[in-house]
């Protein structure tokens, strides 16, 4: 789907959108068949007139065997696990890893090649799947929809209009390998695409690197802390504090790098979870040449602190959490649960939910790890297994919260393998805290469902709108 439309092609398509959406939520959503696990975006081009650079490209060629894994970071740790006081360095560690390629892909985004660079991105994330409440991949830089937050939340930092981040995903050569394996079975054009969830395919190898990159629509005279930030050029229609706009035809718009995660397998560093999230955020007073040496350390997070109660001993110092007291204020407005790691556009902090019985004004709900911890699979049934955040379900208006602190809020924030899932379900698999992963195979469960509807046969509600909301409840 990499390819030009004219300005009659764009018209028709946003006409189509229009009356797709004008559906009530029961009604027919995106046929299976027009879905393609492979499709480099969503279809929807700008013209040459609206742009004349190159269009992202898709690597899928994964390797075969796995390859091998070098950790130059893990000079750091001197064989021990991660502390809080050799974190700070071992962000650094990872920066100078990856700095190479992706000072390339942060501060010059036409001369930016996955390919050659070896990094690879997901499949089943580039067509739109309106059943799963996906909207593809776009076409200028591959950057996917991200979370919606309001200007007051950044009002101390002198933010003036509400924003949206999109983000970009890639994985390097070791992690690409369990994208071969789960995917193994597809193959472009085949047009099957059935994953491979057995004999732990969904669990990545040490030394996996996964990198996002997001930007936001703010630019420095509208948010001075963006101020000389790498700005990336992007084809999406316009949002509101609602989400996507329906009916309306993608733009091209300006978005400015904010944020740089780099999430490593790492068991010697992790050895109760296996994974270290790392964050950088765009400092514009720090030294450097250009915006990727003015990324700088938030923080990292290795551990959910199971044995701190923050809500009951909100004083308790966190040891699996580490927060650059140097990093810009703005960055840290969004921490979440008792200060642990999340970064600026996560949204760990929810506003105007239930707890026990009162409305809390903003309550941090959230971090790195508990969000990924959640990611799991049902091959046999498809159902959502555990919602990002400790609230009751159904999902409802105000959100009632789980008592933070109780047995339950904590169920969230405790350490587990990536082979264990959170959810008790039998048959649900682990994703080894991959979100994106859990994603893609939402969308090819909704497409195999138009298939098989059989698969959902006595649902006890309508499974796809619970869904959609889980997805759109996420962004806010």
């Amino acid at each position: 789907m990499q390819f030009r439309n004219n300005r009659s092609s764009i018209i028709l398509a946003a006409g189509l959108a229009l009356l797709l959406r004008a559906e009530t939520c029961q009604a027919q959503q995106q046929p299976a068949a027009t879905v393609d696990p492979y499709a480099v975006n969503n279809g929807q081009i700008p013209s040459r007139a609206e742009y004349d650079g190159p269009l992202w490209r898709f690597n899928h060629d994964y390797p075969q065997t796995q390859p091998k894994a070098d950790q130059p970071w893990q000079k750091v740790l001197h064989g021990k696990p991660l502390t809080k006081d050799n974190a700070h360095a071992y962000i650094e560690a990872l920066k100078e890893a990856v700095a190479k390629d992706m000072r390339v892909m942060v501060t010059r985004p036409k001369a930016w090649n996955a390919t050659e660079h070896n990094w690879y991105s997901m499949p089943w994330a580039g067509d739109e799947v309106e059943k799963a409440g996906w909207e593809g991949r776009e076409a200028i830089y591959g950057t996917y929809t991200g979370q919606i937050l309001p200007a007051s939340t950044y009002a101390e930092s002198g933010l003036k209009v509400d924003i949206r981040n999109y983000a970009t995903i890639y994985y390097n050569d070791v992690a690409a390998y369990t994208l071969h394996r789960v995917w193994q079975k597809c193959l472009p054009g085949q047009g099957t695409c059935i994953p491979t969830l057995d004999n732990d395919a969904a669990q990545f190898g040490e030394g996996s690197l996964v990198v996002k990159s997001a930007g936001v629509n703010a630019s420095g005279e509208q948010w001075p802390v963006m101020q000389g930030a790498a700005k990336w050029q992007i084809y999406r229609p316009p949002f509101d504090l609602h989400g996507t706009v329906p009916g309306k035809p993608p733009v091209v718009s300006d978005i400015y790098v904010g944020i740089f995660d780099i999430i490593v397998k790492d068991s010697v560093a992790a050895p109760e979870t296996g994974w270290v999230f790392t964050t950088l955020v765009y400092d514009k007073d720090a030294p450097g040449k250009d915006a990727w040496d003015k990324m700088v350390p938030l923080g990292a997070m290795w551990g959910n602190d199971p044995n701190v109660n923050s809500a009951r001993h909100p004083g308790q110092p966190l040891l699996e959490t580490y927060i650059n007291p140097a990093a810009p204020a703005y960055a840290k407005v969004t921490l979440g649960y008792g200060g642990r790691m999340s970064g600026p556009f996560d949204i760990a902090v929810k506003t105007n939910v239930d707890v026990d019985g009162k409305i809390v004004a903003k309550l941090p709900s959230s971090s790195c790890l508990s969000c990924h911890g959640t990611a799991s699979f049902h091959p046999g049934s498809y159902q959502a297994l555990t919602f990002f955040y400790p609230v009751q379900m159904p999902l409802t208006t105000p959100w009632h919260m789980y008592t933070p602190g109780s047995d339950e809020w904590n169920e969230w924030f405790r350490n587990r393998p990536g082979t264990v899932p959170q959810s008790k379900e039998p048959g649900a698999v682990a994703l080894d805290y991959s979100t994106f992963m859990e994603a893609a195979l939402m969308n090819y469960a909704a497409v195999e469902s138009e298939k098989k509807p059989q698969l959902l046969k006595g649902a006890r509600e309508d499974f796809w709108a619970t869904w959609r909301n889980w997805q759109k409840a996420r962004r806010h």
